[in-house]
């Protein structure tokens, strides 16, 4: 007769959903109803505990909120990236279809840009044109 054990070490990765501020996006001059866009949305990762997850949104009917967000690695041992360049991710944007004369014909973007000393999100509104054919 023999007697066994086993043991089960949890090694299960923890991790967190957070966002990051966007840097800069590159966006057309303007838009066309309809049509659909590739938004390059530069961000820095602060360690590389870090992993892009693509993209939050809320969407209005003439507004977006944009942030990156990004899925990150509890209680590791964590190496700066502070110096490195930002990376960029593409936000597929299909411009919806807004009657032309209503909302300023412009479309809005609420982009994430981090924190305040308080914890209050901060956005910054950028608008872009949409065109008429």
């Amino acid at each position: 007769m023999g007697v066994s054990s086993c043991s089960f070490k949890d090694d299960t990765l923890n991790f967190q959903v957070e966002f990051i501020p966007v840097e800069s996006i590159e966006f057309p001059e303007y838009m066309q109803a309809g049509e659909t866009y590739e938004l390059k949305v530069y961000y820095k990762k602060p360690n590389d505990c870090y992993y892009f997850d693509g993209f939050y949104t809320e969407k209005g009917e003439s507004s977006e909120v944009l942030a990156v967000q990004t899925l990150v690695i509890q209680n590791a041992k964590c190496e700066s990236l502070e110096d490195e360049e930002p990376e960029f991710g593409l936000y597929e944007f299909t411009c919806p279809n807004i009657i032309i004369g209503t909302f300023n014909n412009v479309y809005l973007f609420e982009v994430y840009k981090g924190d305040d000393g308080e914890g209050n999100m901060i956005f910054e509104t950028v608008e872009v044109p949409i065109g008429q054919e």
